[in-house]
């Protein structure tokens, strides 16, 4: 699953992924659900119809019949969801980020660990997203793919987010992309290198947004024993 990451400064990127950012635009290192934050999408409507830009959307993939929200759905299933599957078809996204959090363990508080490319470089989150009025207001949300995690990383946990090569931005954002290509970009995901080190539950409280959020944990450090992250949704 993933139920925290964090997302490039402004800089990383527009270079990453050639648009520039919404005017909105904020970085960080602890990004927790029903938070705005950016993704990568292409416009179906408009003078723009069939161009990249990028939105702050809210974590949360939430249609307008739901009475709850998802922050994950299985790439092995989404296709086939009743829930996912109209997003999946023609409403696909990159999710920016620059590495992702998982918590290992069976006592509380359980270890967390952030995952991250070499040099905390963005990584593209494979994403989909949806748009619906509530309370008089449309809000556009999304939820993050999530598929088997690689060896790399599944002695922390046994899912992880799906991480799109570049080479596969197209065609996971590409309208008329087919779904047996799709699913082939679902399946064949993995990041090109991945680094983990464990980090102090100081990133448990989503209203810590600090570096100290991936600062690599020292021996005989004492942990802030805040709340575990929820779990929900795989």
């Amino acid at each position: 699953m993933c139920g925290r990451y964090l997302t490039p400064d402004e800089a990383a990127f527009e270079r990453h992924f050639g648009v520039p950012a919404p005017t909105e635009y904020f970085s960080s290192y602890n990004v927790a659900p029903s938070q705005p934050a950016p993704v990568v999408l292409i416009d179906t409507k408009g003078d723009a119809a069939g161009e990249r830009r990028a939105e702050m959307l809210t974590w949360g993939f939430k249609p307008g019949w739901a009475r709850r929200s998802w922050i994950n759905a299985r790439s092995e299933t989404v296709f086939r969801s009743n829930a996912f599957a109209e997003a999946a078809r023609g409403r696909r996204c990159l999710v920016a980020s620059a590495g992702w959090y998982e918590w290992q363990g069976d006592a509380t508080p359980k270890q967390p660990y952030v995952h991250y490319a070499p040099r905390f470089e963005p990584l593209a989150l494979a994403g989909i997203w949806t748009s619906a009025v509530e309370d008089g207001v449309r809000r556009r949300t999304f939820a993050i793919l999530t598929r088997p995690a690689v060896p790399e990383v599944e002695w922390v946990h046994d899912r992880m987010p799906v991480v799109l090569a570049p080479q596969d931005y197209a065609a996971w954002l590409g309208p008329d992309t087919p779904r047996p290509e799709l699913e082939r970009v679902l399946a064949e995901s993995r990041p090109a290198a991945i680094e983990t080190r464990p980090v102090s539950t100081y990133v448990n409280k989503p209203a810590h947004d600090d570096p100290r959020c991936i600062e690599p944990l020292t021996a005989g450090e004492a942990d802030d024993p805040e709340q575990d992250p929820a779990e929900r949704d795989g």
